[in-house]
């Protein structure tokens, strides 16, 4: 059994909805989209758990990226469960992977901060494991092209409300970053690929 974490969808999209998508690639243990507020206003993002770690990543392969009630949905495994599971204010037990003192930064006035977490709290960096600098995917792979009629491709360059992410983000160099917003806005313009507002 392995646990996905699902993002960028519909605020429509309920239960039903995300477990049948999932259900087209395999056997769904269950499905929960995050809701916070008195109503249960959904958050835009959830859970599925597949019976299978190769259903899951068969979904992530299939899904991620695909745009999907109007919307680029972003899926990927769950990383929240690297993190320790105690109680708030404690950090792992001796010998785990992460400690409580790796997660905060002691500032000058003597006070604890708490680490910093991904853009979902269900997503949390890695943190203490240096990232490799991202390349440009347009420079090492000669048979990708940067086409407007290829959204799944530009979804990818894009934010979680639809903005183009800098070139910090992408890896691209400065000409194919151009020519990535240029197709994103000519995709948008068309339809390929929605206009997606903050809410």
């Amino acid at each position: 059994m392995t646990k996905l974490f699902v993002g960028n969808f519909s605020f429509s999209v309920d239960e039903v909805k995300l477990k049948e998508l999932f259900a087209k690639i395999g056997t769904v243990i269950s499905a929960k989209v995050m809701t916070e507020g008195p109503g249960g206003r959904s958050r835009g993002f959830g859970f599925v758990e597949m019976s299978s770690a190769e259903e899951a990543q068969k979904a992530i392969r299939e899904l991620d990226g695909n745009v999907w009630e109007g919307r680029p949905i972003k899926v990927s495994e769950d990383r929240s469960q690297r993190r320790g599971e105690g109680r708030p204010g404690e950090g792992r037990p001796e010998g785990g992977r992460f400690q409580r003192e790796h997660h905060s930064d002691e500032g000058g006035d003597g006070h604890s901060r708490p680490a910093p977490i991904g853009y979902f709290r269900a997503q949390p960096l890695d943190i203490g494991i240096r990232r490799k600098r991202k390349m440009d995917p347009f420079v090492e792979d000669d048979t990708l092209t940067i086409d407007y009629k290829n959204p799944k491709l530009l979804s990818r360059f894009m934010s979680e409300r639809g903005r183009i992410l800098p070139r910090r983000m992408t890896g691209l160099t400065a000409q194919n970053q151009r020519r990535v917003a240029k197709a994103i806005k000519r995709s948008q313009q068309l339809g390929l690929l929605p206009f997606v507002r903050g809410s």
